[in-house]
């Protein structure tokens, strides 16, 4: 019971957090979870939380979704693709592919996950990125971080917001690090700090 409990003022926080309050259908379930636990009907609350959590998941990843940078002039994109990271830390990661011939390029947002504070240590001075191979550059006014290797093409370019979100990019088969600076000025970087309540 106090399991339910806690599960329904979380959830709770995180839609008032996420979306602005009004009657929807997440509201609606959240409602009925109450409701259920109220009546100390813990498995109708659970069914209605986690009916609530699915609409909501879904909401957030299509809001997220938008903020993933537009294919360059030239190159395809993947819809994008998210994935639940409850087994490794909670949140969600978003994912887009890029195709242009045989270079391929890969966006990905995590979100609310540990892996922001890994990325965050790539911007410490004894972090991994304090080595050769990475430089410092500027994405919508936002510090990044780059690598480029010309003999095997590839390379990725870094980022963090609010120390809630890391943004990542990754190319292979490319000519240049500009591949990956132009994809990354992509990133809507407004709407991610909006979501993020920054």
């Amino acid at each position: 019971m106090r399991l339910a409990a806690g599960l329904v003022v979380s959830v709770g926080v995180w839609a008032a957090g996420a979306i602005a309050a009004r009657a929807d259908d997440i509201s609606d379930k959240l409602d009925a979870a109450r409701g259920a636990y109220a009546r100390a009907d813990a498995l109708r609350a659970l069914e209605a939380l986690q009916a609530a959590e699915t609409a909501l998941t879904a909401r957030l990843t299509d809001q997220f979704a938008k903020a993933l940078p537009p294919p360059p002039a030239g190159w395809e994109a993947s819809p994008p693709d998210s994935q639940p990271l409850d087994a490794i830390g909670g949140g969600i990661t978003i994912t887009r592919g890029y195709q242009k011939g045989e270079a391929a390029l890969n966006a990905e947002l995590i979100v609310d996950n540990p892996a922001v504070a890994n990325a965050q240590a790539l911007f410490t001075p004894t972090g991994p990125a304090g080595g050769a191979g990475w430089k410092s550059v500027k994405i919508g006014g936002e510090d990044a971080l780059l690598r480029f290797d010309q003999a095997n093409k590839d390379g990725e370019i870094v980022m963090t917001l609010a120390g809630r979100a890391a943004l990542q990019i990754e190319g292979s088969e490319i000519a240049s690090e500009q591949a990956l600076t132009d994809l990354a000025q992509g990133w809507n970087l407004a709407l991610l700090k909006k979501l993020l309540g920054s």
